[in-house]
């Protein structure tokens, strides 16, 4: 069913994916059992040390499934109260993604504290329903989500930047369809540190809102003839574009002329957790600024 249009309702998912995520889950929780009780030495269940018994209030989860091998993540941390803190990353968790058939405990990445991927060659398609439970400590929630398919990048179009010489802008994508466009440009000489690269978002809904309209201007960013770039588009399905559009209204729209109560944008966690388990289909390519 890859390539299909596909957008279940909500009652379906309600009632038809939760009961598969509960039985892998007891099906998770019997296997940790039978390892434990045949384990010479003793044996806890997964989960970050440091919340046993004292569970966090709520926890943070950036999840995304593609369809695209190696880019897939799951990303769970504290809360902070102010922006400018750094988040303490949940480490040791138990992670788990189901299509309803097959089970996927995901693995910590070693280099990233708090950062869990499946196997290098996982991938989701269109037409299924993909459920996420997650455990650390006493601590644990689900969500579920699905992929719609995305439409083509369009040929990179840039302007010259008249002020300085031999830079160019980045002209924003057109797309057909609700679309997150992920850039990461690296200039000249850059290999890839952080520190040298620029990244960025931008987002494509399906309709505007008045607070986009009357939204603070962004400023414009020109780089250097020779760049690379390398463009990330995924699709949103329309539960993941409400929530782009919300968590749009509490950062980058904030302070026009019409601005929303501030608050959580409520995502799609079954219990208190913040943030959310989105499914999109990606398309990238690279190109190099001429």
């Amino acid at each position: 069913m890859q390539g299909q249009g596909y957008f279940p309702s909500e009652c379906y998912l309600e009632e038809i994916l939760k009961p598969m995520i509960l039985k892998h889950i007891s099906y998770l929780k019997l296997l940790i059992i039978t390892v434990c009780s045949l384990a010479i030495t003793g044996c806890e269940e997964p989960g970050n040390k440091d919340f046993q018994g004292n569970p966090p209030m709520k926890m943070v989860v950036e999840a995304m499934l593609t369809n695209v091998p190696g880019e897939s993540y799951v990303k769970l941390s504290l809360p902070v109260s102010k922006p400018i803190e750094e988040s303490v990353k949940v480490s040791s968790a138990l992670v788990v993604v189901t299509d309803g058939v097959n089970v996927s405990i995901l693995n910590e990445d070693i280099s990233e504290p708090g950062t869990y991927r499946p196997e290098a060659t996982a991938r989701g398609v269109s037409g299924k329903i993909y459920g996420i439970y997650f455990q650390a400590g006493n601590y644990r929630d689900s969500a579920y989500t699905y992929l719609v398919p995305v439409t083509p990048l369009g040929e990179l179009k840039i302007a010259a930047d008249n002020s300085m010489e031999d830079r160019y802008y980045i002209s924003s994508e057109n797309s057909d369809d609700p679309a997150m466009i992920h850039y990461l440009v690296f200039p000249p000489g850059c290999s890839g540190n952080d520190t040298c690269r620029t990244e960025y978002r931008e987002f494509i809904l399906s309709s505007y809102d008045v607070s986009q309209i009357f939204s603070p201007k962004k400023e414009s960013l020109s780089f250097p003839a020779g760049s690379m770039v390398i463009r990330k588009k995924y699709s949103l399905n329309p539960p993941y574009e409400s929530y782009i559009r919300s968590l749009l209204l509490e950062t980058e729209w904030r302070g026009g002329l019409f601005d929303v109560q501030a608050g959580n944008p409520q995502g799609n966690f079954s219990a208190s957790t913040l943030g959310y388990f989105s499914g999109c289909s990606l398309v990238m390519d690279t190109v190099f600024l001429r």
